[in-house]
């Protein structure tokens, strides 16, 4: 078997690739910049093709896209913030890159698409990262009524870990109060949140890939440890050991959900409940580890 991923150098694509060469699977990274040293070693050698390219660029999707089986495409512009600044581009490389590579995974005969997504589609928050990624839901839905093509929705909830992209929410806090003892956070105190480690994301994401029981459905895929972001930042309070400022936006500037980011919809996602975990806290104070260790290297220079 053999699967691409689009933007397989990103957080999610790189665990996805290393979990796919874990399962047996040949994976292909697909990536406008690609850094093959973060998949050297012995597992990976030989069971990984690199393939450099947009997903803006339809001949280059195609081409890498010979003889999969399996696609997940993960390339988008995936910060909210940013994608609410650049409302343009996001809607083009989001709407678009996604149409491009449906458009191959169909011509390719390919068996299933599966479209990373977020839980930020079944509610009105989230701004036009929402809008590009409800999009591309229907073009999956749509390509699937039309031509047959399979696909399954993989709606993350709050993805960490380490390697995460430096606009990560908990690699900013982290960062952020080890560097300077503050963080001003875009919500309420009384914001919900389900964490999910991203070993547990590739995981799942693997295993539903090779299930048909998750063909053509959205499927849920956040943590089991739900918590108020006040009992985050006092878990890193204690894990730190020290005392830092927490501002919190006024609430006409937000642009988060507080408990929960659905709105009544009749889409119902499944969700899937995970069999094993990473705790929310031993996960937290890896990614603090490892910023430490980054902000250590920074000083030698």
């Amino acid at each position: 078997m053999k699967a691409l991923v689009t933007g397989g150098s990103g957080f999610l694509g790189r665990y996805l690739v290393r979990e796919l060469v874990k399962s047996g699977i040949e994976a292909v990274v697909f990536d406008k910049v690609i850094n093959k040293d973060i998949f050297n070693s012995s597992e990976n050698k030989g069971k990984i093709e690199f393939v450099e390219g947009d997903v803006l660029d339809f001949e280059a999707v195609y081409d890498a896209m010979d003889g999969c089986n399996l696609v997940f495409h993960t390339a988008a512009i995936a910060d909210l913030d940013a994608a609410r600044k650049t409302p343009v581009k996001t809607m083009t490389v989001n709407v678009i890159g996604t149409t491009n590579c449906l458009e191959s995974a169909k011509t390719r005969k390919v068996d299933r698409f599966l479209f990373a997504s977020t839980v930020y589609t079944a509610g009105n928050w989230g701004s036009f990262y929402r809008v590009s990624k409800q999009a591309g839901e229907s073009l999956c839905k749509t390509y699937n009524d039309e031509f047959g093509m399979s696909y399954t929705i993989l709606r993350y909830g709050s993805i960490y870990g380490r390697d995460a992209n430096h606009w990560n929410f908990i690699y900013r806090v982290c960062k952020a109060l080890l560097t300077t003892g503050e963080f001003t956070y875009i919500s309420s105190k009384e914001s919900v949140r389900e964490y999910i480690h991203i070993f547990d994301v590739a995981r799942e994401t693997v295993r539903i890939a090779q299930d048909p029981e998750f063909s053509n459905k959205a499927v849920l895929i956040t943590g089991h440890q739900r918590m108020k972001v006040e009992e985050f930042f006092n878990m890193i309070k204690e894990i730190l050991g020290k005392d830092f400022k927490i501002h919190y936006t006024p609430a006409d500037q937000r642009r988060h959900y507080v408990i929960t980011p659905y709105s009544f919809r009749a889409d119902i996602p499944v969700r899937v409940n995970l069999s094993t975990y990473v705790d929310i806290s031993e996960g937290i104070l890896d990614c603090i580890r490892e910023i430490q260790k980054e902000l250590k290297q920074d000083e030698k220079y």
